[in-house]
C-alpha cells in the first residue's frame, strides 16, 4: 500500500468515526468531521512522505478520503443498529421524544419518522451515493486545508537565513 493510499485510508476512518453513531452530530456544522479527516489525511501524507502539497493535490486527496469515509461511516452505523447506536436511530429517538410533546401528529406522520415507509434499501443506497458526494465536496475543502497549513515546504525559511548571513558578514 503506497503513502498515499494509507493517508486516504487513516483519514476515511477518522471522517468514518466522526460520521457514525452520537459523533455523526458533529457533522451538523459544516460536515466538520469530513474536514478534519481530510485535514488528518493530508497531514498524514506530508508527514510520511517528506515532501509539501499543492493545495490542488490536497483537494483531490481530501475529497478521496471523504468518499472513503462516507463508504466507512455507512458501514459502521450498519454494525452499530442491532445496538440502536446507529446515526440513523439516534437521530430517529430524538425526533420522536421532540414529536411526544407536540399534539396532532398523525399516525402516517408517525409511521414514517419510525421508519415504516417503503424503500429502505433503496433509500439507503440514494443516501450513500448523496453523502458520497457531500463528502467528496467537504473532503476536498478539508484537504485543500489541511494542504495549506500541513503542505507548506519548509525549506522556505532558508533562503531568507542566507540572506541575513551575507548581510552580517
Amino acid at each position: 500500500m503506497t503513502t498515499r493510499q494509507q493517508s486516504i485510508l487513516i483519514g476515511a476512518v477518522v471522517t468514518g468515526v466522526l460520521s457514525s453513531s452520537y459523533l455523526s452530530f458533529i457533522n451538523v456544522v459544516c460536515c466538520l468531521g469530513v474536514v478534519l479527516g481530510s485535514m488528518v489525511a493530508v497531514q498524514q501524507f506530508t508527514s510520511r512522505s517528506g515532501t509539501s502539497m499543492e493545495v490542488g493535490d490536497g483537494a483531490v486527496l481530501g475529497a478521496l478520503s471523504g468518499v472513503a469515509g462516507a463508504i466507512l461511516g455507512s458501514i459502521f452505523d450498519r454494525l452499530l443498529r442491532p445496538l440502536g447506536l446507529d446515526s440513523t436511530t439516534i437521530s430517529r429517538d430524538m425526533m420522536e421524544q421532540m414529536m411526544q410533546g407536540q399534539q396532532g401528529m398523525s399516525p402516517d406522520m408517525m409511521e414514517q419518522l419510525q421508519g415504516g415507509g417503503s424503500g429502505g434499501m433503496m433509500a439507503s443506497v440514494l443516501g450513500l451515493l448523496f453523502g458520497m458526494v457531500v463528502y467528496a465536496i467537504f473532503g476536498a475543502v478539508g484537504g485543500a486545508i489541511g494542504a495549506a497549513v500541513f503542505g507548506e515546504d519548509e525549506g522556505g525559511g532558508e533562503g531568507v537565513r542566507t540572506a541575513e548571513a551575507e548581510v552580517i558578514e
